[in-house]
């Protein structure tokens, strides 16, 4: 597998799906099982399906938190440090370190959209209508104050 070439989102999904697998976690057999209870509105709190897609849920997302942490690292962030000092903070010290941790995040992203049952062209489609929702947000120039007034706006992405 290594240095396999991959040349799309599609391509990427049953590798992650196998990656996982062999890691000990059916991302797909879980956000299938999520889809198929939701299709048959067999979903209520504290389901196993719920409790299971949950709690790896927690796993990818403490991943992908510590990906995004060690591609903070790879800036000079501290504000007390010499970089900081000579106007140099946020500066970045290791671009291919940093290359590598945003695709290790991509690991983890697939990976969790797996478990909620996504497929690429889910992704594709949500991204679109919610693309459309953040031009009009930017059109029309809203502050963080109304952001509470439009997250209704979310739930009519289907």
């Amino acid at each position: 597998m290594a240095g396999q070439y991959v040349s799309s989102l599609e391509e990427i999904w049953p590798l992650q799906a196998a990656l996982n697998r062999k890691a000990g976690f059916d991302t797909e057999a879980l956000g299938a099982a999520l889809t198929e209870a939701e299709r048959k509105d067999d979903l209520p709190d504290g389901s196993p399906t719920r409790v299971d897609v949950g709690r790896a849920l927690k796993n990818y997302l403490d991943a992908l938190a510590a990906e995004c942490q060690e591609l903070q690292d790879c800036l000079s962030w501290k504000h007390w440090y010499r970089e900081a000092k000579q106007g140099r903070q946020h500066e970045l010290r290791d671009v291919q370190n940093a290359r590598v941790e945003a695709a290790d995040m991509l690991f983890f992203w697939v990976s969790i959209c797996q478990l909620l049952g996504l497929s690429p062209e889910d992704v594709y489609r949500l991204y679109a209508e919610k693309l459309g929702i953040n031009h009009r947000r930017q059109d029309e120039n809203r502050s963080q104050d109304e952001h509470a007034d439009h997250e209704h706006e979310n739930r009519l992405v289907v």
